[in-house]
């Protein structure tokens, strides 16, 4: 597994998935999203990786969409929800529908 210290840019993941996509793994697709996600791609970089992942036919792959949900979790920022004038049972389940944050 890839850890902070050992991550590729996006550039050189980029360039792994459109040479040589059968060695293209979960973590490869996970490093990339989080380059991303981190502000590290420029909008050139974002939009080839994207791309790259719905033509080389990996994004309908169970094990990459998962080590990308894995990623985008990791860094989802937990709400605070001031409950406390009102117990869970009348304030209920709060939940993001939409898709767009």
């Amino acid at each position: 597994m890839e850890t902070a210290s050992n991550r590729k840019h996006l550039r050189e993941i980029l360039k792994h998935l459109i040479l040589e996509p059968e060695g293209f793994t979960p973590e490869h697709a996970a490093s990339g999203l989080h380059s991303i996600m981190c502000g590290e791609a420029s909008d050139a970089q974002m939009g080839g990786f994207l791309t790259a992942l719905k033509l080389r036919g990996v994004d309908k792959e169970p094990k990459m969409i998962a080590a990308l949900a894995r990623e985008m979790l990791s860094n989802a920022l937990i709400p605070y929800l001031e409950t406390e004038t009102k117990s869970r049972e009348q304030f209920g389940v709060v939940a993001d529908i939409v898709g767009t944050g």
